[in-house]
């Protein structure tokens, strides 16, 4: 009887464990990128992470004159697309300290442009 419990008490603290870990991590995603002399670097960054990356890469695409991606002719017309994609859910895709609404991402996004001194084609 006492070894009954004894290997579900174990089994129950196992599982416990594993909960406890997999509350507390976040998920990342592996990032791979090539500078110029073609070396490639690895990174794990977390979901957060990769967004505010993929924002500051628009603005600079944006500042270079380069194209919208997505199908879009103008800078204006993708920002308040992406505007709208955003504000559809009323959390953000992914768990976040900083960001705990859609309203939050796109004011970060409103700010990194005004930072840059671009308009955010909604004031």
């Amino acid at each position: 009887m006492q070894k009954i419990h004894s290997r579900r008490n174990v089994g129950l603290l196992l599982v416990a464990t594993l909960l406890v870990g997999c509350a507390i991590h976040r998920p990342t995603i592996r990032e791979y990128r090539t500078d110029e002399t073609g070396r490639t670097s690895v990174a794990n960054v977390t979901e957060e992470q990769y967004w505010k990356e993929r924002v500051d890469e628009r603005i600079a695409a944006e500042i270079a004159k380069e194209k919208p991606e997505a199908g879009y002719d103008t800078w204006q017309n993708y920002w308040r697309w992406w505007y709208s994609v955003l504000r559809r859910k009323k959390k953000p895709p992914f768990k976040s300290d900083e960001f705990k609404s859609s309203a939050d991402l796109v004011n970060y996004i409103k700010e990194k442009r005004r930072a840059k001194g671009l308009p955010t084609y909604e004031d």
